[in-house]
């Protein structure tokens, strides 16, 4: 829902995600995105938006399938990992610009296969990377934070081996010397990797 108030224009965003890690012979390997949505490229956990009569976690669920082609039967989900992550942006130009509060709330799932089939309109590649990787890739410090709760549910530790796919570029490295903020998100981003009860 869109509001008015004082001129500016307000929106409500909610959203739900999933943090994917599988179990290799060298270690953990979390799964991220390099999204097309978003003004400059960023490598993401998979999350979207939650539909009219949705639960959070059918949500989540669903948009897991839409971008990694991994359904129900292809995951295990670690019990009472629900965490929040509480943002703002604004979006639209001129008359039509709006500030957007948004919450993803995430879930944390073992995959039991490592097949994937990215949505080619969502995200442009994907790859398992190891903790320390997928740390440096996420751009936010919210996330960090985030993973290194995953990482303490899943019992995964610290490795520093090379990404099993989507090795990391030159142009990956000039993306991460980015500062945090964007032009489309560009206020403050809070999670505090709060548990939900």
């Amino acid at each position: 829902m869109v509001k008015k108030a004082k001129g500016k224009r307000h929106r409500r965003d909610v959203s739900a995600g999933v943090i994917v890690f599988h179990r290799s012979p060298q270690g953990c390997r979390f799964l991220l995105l390099r999204s097309r949505l978003t003004r400059r490229p960023l490598w993401e956990f998979p999350k979207g938006g939650v539909d009219e009569g949705e639960t959070l976690e059918q949500a989540a669920l669903r948009e897991l399938r839409e971008e990694t082609g991994l359904a129900a039967a292809d995951v295990r989900f670690v019990d009472s990992f629900e965490r929040a992550e509480d943002y703002r942006f604004t979006a639209g130009d001129g008359h039509e610009r709006t500030f957007v509060r948004k919450r993803v709330t995430y879930y944390l799932a073992e995959a039991l296969r490592t097949e994937i089939t990215i949505s080619p309109e969502e995200a442009s590649r994907f790859a398992w990377f190891t903790p320390s990787e997928t740390r440096r890739r996420l751009r936010y410090k919210a996330r960090r934070a985030m993973l290194d709760e995953a990482m303490k549910a899943a019992g995964c530790a610290e490795d520093g081996d090379t990404a099993e796919t989507g090795a990391a570029s030159k142009a990956d490295a000039a993306e991460r010397a980015q500062p945090e903020t964007s032009s489309r998100k560009r206020d403050t981003r809070r999670s505090g990797g709060r548990r939900l009860a």
